[in-house]
């Protein structure tokens, strides 16, 4: 019996093949959240830029970094959102990934460990 307990709740946390892991997830979220919020930006600041188009194309950019496609991530993000315990981790993970980094810029001491990909694409 207890075996059988074990067993269903480490299941619990297994992410199927075909759905991106939780790391991967979160990585994904987070380049399209930025990206997003960049378009956005950008849009604000130049009246020839399309906020949609931007946004559209600036997260396929984020796939393309990825190395992923739109399919891949609204069949990934479904999956997550019908787990919602997998897809509080994932935004938790996010939320204290921020926390940090606003944390380390406000000490001035931030320095991104990895290029801000969809930054770096726009301006390619």
């Amino acid at each position: 019996m207890m075996s059988f307990i074990l067993f269903s709740c480490s299941g619990k946390y297994k992410v199927p093949p075909g759905i991106l892991q939780r790391e991967e997830m979160q990585n994904v979220l987070w380049d399209i959240m930025r990206a997003q919020a960049l378009a956005v930006e950008m849009a604000r600041k130049d009246s020839t830029i399309r906020e949609v188009a931007q946004i559209k194309m600036l997260t396929q950019k984020v796939f393309d970094i990825h190395h992923i496609n739109s399919s891949e991530f609204d069949k990934s993000y479904a999956w997550y959102t019908s787990h919602p315990h997998m897809m509080r981790m994932v935004l938790d993970s996010m939320n204290s990934r921020n926390q940090r980094q606003s944390e380390l810029r406000m000490k001035g001491g931030y320095k991104s460990p990895v290029k801000d990909s969809a930054k770096a694409k726009v301006h390619a």
